[in-house]
């Protein structure tokens, strides 16, 4: 059982640490959106950074009940995460809105890798706390593609 709890452990770090990059990334876009729809897009990736930054402090509290720390250091955020990131390229809307899908897109994939863990485990709480996050980043992604005109 302890074993499970460390691969569910890991999974949960790896996602707390793309949480955390993604927050940043969100948030950089927030402040460097350019062009005749600013305030719709500084709005709009103020709301996915905040969405992001809500989601950081139980996903740490999911790994400390399974009994490990929680990772803190920034260095090891950035190791950890699968989200690379990405200079600005003007702060053109269309970059950021493509990147974001990106993020948004890896962010899920860790999501539902640690859902299928938490599942496994019979950790119906974390699994619960992921399946709502699934949720949230599915709308993200259907809202994203909107402003890009795909489906």
């Amino acid at each position: 059982m302890h074993d499970r709890n460390s691969v569910l452990a890991a999974k949960l770090a790896k996602l707390l640490s793309d949480t955390v990059v993604a927050k940043f990334i969100y948030q950089g876009y927030h402040w460097n959106v350019l062009g005749p729809d600013f305030g719709e897009y500084h709005e709009f990736f103020g709301k996915l950074y905040e969405d992001a930054e809500s989601a950081i402090d139980p996903t740490a509290e999911n790994i400390l009940k399974s009994g490990f720390p929680a990772p803190y250091m920034l260095t090891d955020f950035c190791e950890m995460s699968s989200i690379k990131e990405e200079r600005l390229d003007g702060s053109s809307t269309k970059f950021l809105l493509d990147s974001a899908l990106r993020v948004n897109g890896q962010l899920l994939a860790c999501h539902l890798d640690a859902f299928m863990v938490a599942t496994e485990c019979n950790e119906q709480g974390v699994a619960d706390f992921l399946a709502q996050r699934i949720d949230t980043l599915k709308k993200w992604n259907w809202q994203i593609k909107a402003y890009l005109g795909v489906r």
